[in-house]
This record gives C-alpha cells, sequence and structure tokens, in this order.
C-alpha cells in the first residue's frame, strides 16, 4: 500500500459520489413521473490483501444501480386491478341502463302504463265517446313507442358493449406486444447481472394497465424476464408473444331481428378465451347477462299487458256489437314489437268497451247436401246460421254474436275464404254466400259465439273491467301459480333490483379502489421521491466528493514532496 493507492481510493471515492450526484437529480427530474422508483446506488468497501496488515481497504466499490421497490406490493395492486376494472366497467353499464328507463320519472314505462288505463278509466265514463275512444288508442300508441325505445336502447348498449370489447381486445394486443418488447430489454441488461431499473418501471405500468382489462399471473425467469399466462393459456413469455382476434356468432330474435356476438380467441389457435376478470369479463357478462335479464323483464311486462288486455277485450263489444276483437296485436313478441291490432288501427270504435258474455264453441252446423241449393237462389242470397238452414236445429239460437274471426266454412271438404266466397255479419249471425258453384254440395260451419246480446253503446262493463287491470294481481305466479304482482309491482321490483345489483357494483368498486389507494400509500412510501431525501442525498454526496477530491490534493501534495526529495 502506498501514496498511489491512496490516489486510487480518492478517485474512487470521487466516481461514486459523482454517480449518486446523477442517480439524486435522476430522482428529482422524475419525481411526478407516474410509476418512476426511485433509485440509489449499492456500494460496497473494496480492499486489497496486504503482506503485512491482511485485509486493507480499497475505497468504495459501486455494485449496482437499484430501483426501491417492493414487488409483492405491484402484485397485490395488479391483483386489484383486475377486480377495479370488473367493477368499474358493471357499474357504468348499470349506470347507463338505469339512464335508459329513466325511473321514477314523467318519461318512464310506468307513466305511460298509468296514463293507459287512465284512458280506459276516462272510457268508463263515457263509453260512446268517440274522444275518449281516441285518448285511449293514442294513450296505447305512446305506450308502445316508450316500450319500443326501452327495447331499441337496450340493444343499442348490446352492440355497444361488442365494439367496446374489440377497442380492449386491441389494446390488450397492444399490451402484449409492448410487454415483449420491454421482456426483451430487461433480459438483455441483466443477463449481465445489472439492472433495468427504468424497463422494469415501464413494464410495471403497462402490466398495470393490462391487469384492469384481464387476469393474469406472471412468473418471472433468472434474466427478469417474465411469462404471462391468463385463463390457463400463454399470452407472453422471454420467446414471443400471442394477439388475440374476434370471432362472430349470429343470432335471431323472436321478432324476426337478428344480432351478433363477439367473441375472441387465440389467432395463432382458434382456442376460445374467456377471461376470468377485468373490464374485458365484464362487457361479457353485462352484454351476455345484464342487458338479456333487463330485455326479458321488460318483454314479460309488455306481453302480461297484451295477454290480459286482450282477454278482456275480445270477450267485448265495440260500437257495432261485434266481438272477439283484439286490442293488441297477439303476434307481439314483447317489448320490441308490441303493437295495436290492425281492428283498433282501423277505427276507434271497434273499441271493445262493452261487456260480453261467456264464449263457446259451437259444434259444427251441418248443411246436408241440396238443402243450400245455391243455384236457385238469388245472388248473395243471406242466410242465418242455423235459424234458416236448418230449422228446428238447438244451435239456431245460439248462432248470434259469432266471435270475429272464428267462422270456418267448408264445401265439398274444401275450405272457403271469408270475404272472397262468403261474408259474415258477426253481430246477427248471417252468412252471405257471394257466388254459386256449391249446389248439391254437404257445407259445414263451425264458429264461437257469445251469450249474451250487445247491451248498446252505453254499455261500460268492459272498459271498467280493463281499467281495474291496472290494480288487479297478472304478473309473476307464485308457488301456487296465482300471480303476485300487479303490472306496476312488477316493473318497480325489477327496477329495484336493478337499482341494488348497482349499489353492490358501486360498494365492491370503492372497497377495491381503497385497497389500491392502501397499496399505493405504501408502495410510494418506498418507491416515491421524496424532494427532501433526495436534497439530503446530494449534500451527502457534494461532502463526500470535497473529502474525495482534498484526500486526492493532499495526496498529490504529498507526492510532490516525495518527489522533491
Amino acid at each position: 500500500m502506498g501514496l498511489f493507492s491512496t490516489l486510487s481510493i480518492g478517485t474512487r471515492g470521487i466516481f461514486a459520489s459523482q454517480l449518486g450526484m446523477d442517480v439524486a437529480g435522476q430522482n428529482i427530474s422524475n419525481a411526478d413521473v407516474e410509476g418512476y422508483s426511485r433509485k440509489r446506488i449499492s456500494t460496497t468497501a473494496d480492499y486489497r490483501y496486504d503482506g503485512s496488515y491482511g485485509q486493507m481497504g480499497f475505497g468504495v466499490d459501486v455494485v449496482n444501480v437499484v430501483r426501491k421497490r417492493d414487488a409483492l406490493i405491484d402484485q397485490q395492486i395488479q391483483r386489484q386491478n383486475h377486480f377495479v376494472g370488473y367493477f368499474e366497467e358493471v357499474d357504468f353499464s348499470l349506470e347507463q341502463i338505469e339512464n335508459i328507463f329513466t325511473e321514477p320519472s314523467d318519461t318512464g314505462v310506468l307513466h305511460f302504463i298509468d296514463k293507459f288505463f287512465d284512458g280506459w278509466q276516462n272510457l268508463a265514463n263515457n263509453p260512446a265517446d268517440l274522444s275518449a275512444r281516441t285518448m285511449v288508442k293514442t294513450n296505447a300508441e305512446i305506450l308502445n313507442g316508450v316500450f319500443h325505445n326501452l327495447s331499441s336502447e337496450l340493444r343499442n348498449l348490446r352492440q355497444a358493449a361488442n365494439d367496446k370489447i374489440t377497442a380492449n381486445m386491441n389494446r390488450v394486443n397492444e399490451l402484449a406486444k409492448e410487454i415483449y418488447n420491454i421482456n426483451i430489454e430487461v433480459g438483455a441488461v441483466e443477463i449481465g447481472n445489472q439492472n433495468a431499473n427504468d424497463s422494469r418501471d415501464k413494464r410495471d405500468r403497462l402490466l398495470k394497465e393490462l391487469a384492469s382489462h384481464i387476469d393474469y399471473d406472471t412468473i418471472e425467469n433468472e434474466q427478469g424476464q417474465i411469462t404471462l399466462t391468463t385463463n390457463g393459456q400463454v399470452l407472453l413469455s422471454p420467446v414471443g408473444y400471442r394477439s388475440l382476434e374476434t370471432a362472430t356468432t349470429t343470432f335471431s330474435r323472436a321478432d324476426g331481428t337478428s344480432y351478433t356476438n363477439i367473441g375472441l380467441q387465440f389467432a395463432d389457435s382458434n382456442v376460445a378465451y374467456q377471461p376470468g376478470n377485468g373490464t374485458l369479463r365484464a362487457l361479457f357478462t353485462v352484454r351476455d347477462l345484464v342487458i338479456p335479464e333487463q330485455e326479458n323483464n321488460l318483454d314479460t311486462l309488455a306481453n302480461s299487458l297484451v295477454q290480459e288486455v286482450n282477454s278482456l277485450h275480445t270477450n267485448g263489444y265495440n260500437l257495432y256489437g261485434y266481438t272477439g276483437l283484439e286490442f293488441f296485436n297477439s303476434n307481439t313478441t314483447g317489448a320490441s314489437d308490441i303493437a295495436l291490432s290492425s281492428s283498433i288501427l282501423e277505427s276507434v270504435q271497434n273499441i271493445a268497451a262493452a261487456t260480453g258474455g261467456q264464449m263457446l264453441n259451437a259444434a259444427a252446423v251441418n248443411v246436408p247436401a241440396g238443402v243450400m241449393n245455391f243455384g236457385n237462389l238469388p245472388t248473395q242470397m243471406s242466410k242465418t246460421l242455423g235459424r234458416q238452414w236448418i230449422a228446428g236445429d238447438p244451435q239456431a239460437e245460439r248462432a248470434r254474436n259469432i266471435v270475429h274471426g272464428t267462422v270456418i266454412v267448408q264445401a265439398g271438404g274444401a275450405t272457403l275464404a271469408e270475404g272472397s266466397d262468403y261474408f259474415v255479419n258477426y253481430v246477427t249471425g248471417e252468412i252471405q254466400m257471394l257466388h254459386g258453384g256449391y249446389d248439391g254440395q254437404p257445407v259445414t260451419v263451425d264458429f264461437q259465439y257469445r251469450t249474451g246480446a250487445f247491451k248498446g253503446p252505453g254499455d261500460n262493463e268492459n272498459a271498467v273491467d280493463i281499467a281495474k287491470l291496472r290494480e288487479q294481481l297478472t304478473m309473476q305466479p307464485g308457488p301456487t301459480g296465482n300471480s303476485t304482482n300487479t303490472f306496476a309491482q312488477y316493473y318497480s321490483s325489477f327496477i329495484g333490483r336493478l337499482g341494488l345489483a348497482r349499489n353492490e357494483a358501486e360498494s365492491n368498486l370503492e372497497t377495491r379502489e381503497f385497497l389500491i389507494k392502501q397499496f399505493e400509500e405504501h408502495q410510494d412510501s418506498i418507491a416515491g421521491v421524496s424532494l427532501d431525501e433526495e436534497m439530503a442525498e446530494i449534500i451527502k454526496y457534494q461532502h463526500t466528493f470535497t473529502a474525495a477530491a482534498r484526500l486526492i490534493t493532499t495526496t498529490s501534495q504529498m507526492l510532490e514532496v516525495l518527489m522533491n526529495m
């Protein structure tokens, strides 16, 4: 050991202090950069063996530059981000559904159901008034429009979920590619036993974002490179990464329309991919479970309304005394296509405000061959079913108040067409054959009829019965088969369940966000940059630099004295 060794010790001290200053400056410069981890130089005392004194100090040795970060906390944050991504998307979607239903408000379906039954109540007070009948029809059309709009908005929301699935998939593919590239950087640096600190910071930021989209597990090798698996499949590894792609399936609805579902699969193998958590999982849940449940609830309400109103309306009489007329189109499949019947669209006088009797099936009226010699009758000769065709037949008095659309006339085994072969007066029970050609052929007439005669346009009993549907239990059959809810109660119950589901999603989201906040605060206490601490580091290295420089200066002076001796 000698003065030259002392010079070396001072020089190494200067270099270590200079590097420490650089690291502290880097920390200060990146104090506000998200995901940045503060760095510190890792130093150790260097030494040499001396024959006289054993190990002798040889200055400071900078081993590495290390980042201050707890990897286990990062894993906890990533795990909670899986849930945050899921509940955030579910909460957002439930909020959109709540906005679609707009309950409670004057624009919601419940308000217009009340207006619909208000119209029937008003008609009950004025059964022959055409303006009251027009109001019933108008309220029904408005209610139908509300149903149509709700159904359309839910379907649009479902399509939007498909679009968001595609967008999130594209981002997952981008993140997988970026993480793979950083994997290469990390491996190239750390294969030489150095630390790829900034690359690791960047990779952690990308992994945190990826965690909000999908759930995954990671394994790190000796070179610091990770292998990431999701749903049992490798998404990326040190040797490559895989991309996801969409797969489209088309389905048909009961109303004749169709819709598509977007699925995910790995592009290189076509193996289906279903994330277990994260935003993508939430989008599948919303699209395939949450929205269809609301659509089904809405369809059930619309179908029940159609069924209950029609069951009473077809039993009543219109202003002409006709019965068997539908109010709603019985071909309705749900909220998307609920509509008024053609009879109501044709004339408000077809609204059946008057009450009717019980509907029965008449036994077929058989007219023997030769009894109806149409060729010898005047053109368009009218005959009353039973009374004039078959004298003394017990069906004769029943052949009145025939239910609209139930008459089936057959001649010689062939079914004739109403309107082209015959005409029926449903009030009087008369049939008009519109042309000859059935001479000598047996004729069979089947029909349904209503007991009780039409009481006249002032009868309001059927309108009263339909108005009372508002308060009757018509929905949700219980264990005994009896309905347990009114229309309003059923609607309010599923809107209430929607609200509870959103509250649950909000609560879960808040819990997970709180946990992440706690973890991040703990991580910041380790990895975050404190300007006060960095200033202290600068002062420390300033002093060590000055002291090392003084050591070199003093040693140089000593060498100069020695050289001049």
